[in-house]
């Protein structure tokens, strides 16, 4: 008799509480961070030194509208927010597009950076678009109800229908808040942790595997669901008649073990999308959230040939300076005597190739 998805996500929990690097936040520990951090904002200089010292690059649209064939070509959108051209697929991680973070536009972390772009201008552009929408969690700086909607939406007004990718238990999510996001031709498959997702190309002689990878996180969407869905990375491959692409999109996550199995039997990785802030108070936050040091142990462990941080420099979450976790990545990459050049922090707008 199979499981049912609450029943698998009940496994998959159980199964993260036994990590040894994994512990849950006691009532007293919550109390104790959310006072440590007081108002994240307040720590944010003012927009004219912001656009001084770490500026929106304009994105480069002749790079998006003719992307290579044989390589991973990433454009930092913000936050998690990546958008992926890969094997003739354009994949977009973690869309969030919206002023806030947040259950409500009113109130909740504000971007002190933009979007690199609206949803706009890459789904309403002939030459670009958007295919497949991974989303790994139901955090709102990872699922955001408006961006969402808007790209199911968008896709429908467009007749070019995209496929969401979530973490299992978001379906449900989805039909209820989304039902675009299911209708003319737009469709929803969710992924628990090893399970593979295949996707054919257009042109019959590429296919893309979508993985469900695991990852040290936790969900919950309004205080009552704590989790009842899944969080998990994505590792996505490409195969050619020439050539095999492989990108990792990690979500959110701890440093954990269980990375080691990652890299053994996913990797190696052309390119690791891999988060990098919102890791302070350490006390509190190292369970769920890499830091910088922890991410280059990470880019290792999961044999990422080249990475690409995300997860900083949009919305104020913690308390870490805005740009200390990119100062802090160029530090340990070289105390360690590695190639910055391998895992180097972007302008929000900036497109790499690897």
């Amino acid at each position: 008799m199979s499981m049912s998805v609450s029943e698998k996500v009940a496994k998959r929990v159980a199964e993260r509480n036994t990590w040894a690097t994994y512990s849950e936040p006691t009532v007293r520990m919550v109390c104790k961070m959310l006072w440590s951090l007081g108002n994240p904002s307040s720590g944010i200089p003012s927009q004219e030194e912001i656009d001084k010292i770490f500026p929106i690059a304009k994105v480069n649209w002749d790079l998006l509208r003719n992307p290579s064939e044989d390589k991973i070509q990433s454009t930092w959108i913000g936050h998690a927010s990546v958008f992926v051209q890969m094997a003739g697929f354009n994949i977009i991680t973690d869309p969030v597009f919206s002023k806030r973070c947040s259950a409500f536009q009113f109130a909740g972390p504000e971007r002190y950076r933009d979007p690199a772009c609206k949803i706009q201008d890459i789904c309403v552009n002939e030459s670009v678009g958007i295919d497949i929408i991974l989303v790994s969690h139901n955090h709102y700086d990872h699922l955001d109800y408006n961006s969402v909607r808007e790209l199911a939406a968008t896709a429908i007004k467009t007749k070019r229908p995209v496929h969401f990718i979530v973490a299992l238990g978001l379906k449900k999510w989805f039909a209820h808040y989304v039902p675009d996001s299911m209708q003319e031709g737009n469709k929803v498959d969710e992924i628990d942790w090893h399970e593979t997702y295949t996707i054919a190309g257009k042109d019959g002689n590429t296919s893309l595997e979508i993985t469900g990878i695991p990852m040290q996180h936790w969900s919950n969407r309004n205080g009552f669901d704590k989790d009842k869905s899944l969080w998990c990375g994505f590792g996505v491959k490409s195969r050619t008649s020439t050539k095999s692409l492989n990108f990792l999109f990690s979500g959110d996550t701890g440093l954990f073990d269980g990375l080691n199995d990652v890299g053994e039997r996913y990797g190696p990785f052309d390119l690791a999308a891999i988060p990098i802030g919102a890791y302070a108070p350490r006390w509190f936050m190292k369970p769920m959230h890499t830091n910088p040091e922890d991410a280059v142990k990470m880019m290792d462990t999961v044999k990422a040939i080249k990475a690409f941080p995300i997860h900083w420099g949009t919305f104020p979450l913690t308390v870490e300076p805005i740009l200390e976790p990119r100062e802090r990545l160029e530090e340990e990459m070289d105390a360690l005597g590695k190639d910055r050049s391998t895992f180097l922090a972007s302008l929000i707008g900036e497109t790499t190739t690897s």
